[in-house]
């Protein structure tokens, strides 16, 4: 039998004492794409923070290509090769664009080599021009792209995506599909 990618196991998560997951069992095989669909306030943000330890508290079990990391600290899973890009971006607005891309750089994965700016930038054509423009004076739909290209640039083996379509123009969302 081969070992998933990712495995929750019976994952509990509750922000405070308000509880959101309750038992979530996911299987991710390497190579496929998984979609968790829902209406708003069903858990799916809550599940992808879960596996990175972000601003949520879980019990159960979360295993990233064989290897337990339900107790990781949030950089040490990105540096396990998971990268996340969350629904609410969280890009650096004092730093440039540019900048925003080479932090990225410094979380690739152990093993793995990050990608060049030059490599994201075939991606997303349209942040070369924004290069040197701070974070905080992109658009949504900018930010957005910055935010998925910071992700991309380190180079991880599985990319966790929340909301990855919001802010971008349908034009700019069919090019990614």
């Amino acid at each position: 039998m081969t070992t998933p990618l990712l495995k929750l196991d019976d994952v509990h998560a509750n922000y405070g004492s308000a509880k959101i997951l309750f038992g979530i069992t996911l299987e991710v095989p390497e190579g496929e794409v998984i979609a968790l669909l829902g209406r708003n306030g069903v858990g799916k943000t809550t599940t992808l923070k879960s596996i990175m330890r972000i601003e949520v508290r879980t019990t159960g079990g979360i295993e990233f290509a064989g290897s337990d990391v339900t107790r990781l600290a949030t950089h040490r899973i990105a540096r396990a090769g998971i990268g996340y890009v969350p629904g609410d971006r969280r890009i650096l607005a004092e730093m440039t664009v540019r900048e925003n891309l080479e932090l990225g750089r410094h979380v690739a994965a152990s093993g793995r080599e990050a990608s060049q700016v030059e490599d994201v930038l075939a991606f997303f054509p349209a942040l070369r021009r924004l290069l040197p423009r701070r974070g905080g004076h992109l658009s949504g739909g900018e930010q957005q792209m910055l935010t998925i290209a910071r992700c991309l640039i380190g180079n991880p083996r599985l990319i966790l995506l929340d909301e990855p379509s919001e802010g971008l123009a349908p034009k700019i969302v069919a090019e990614l599909t």
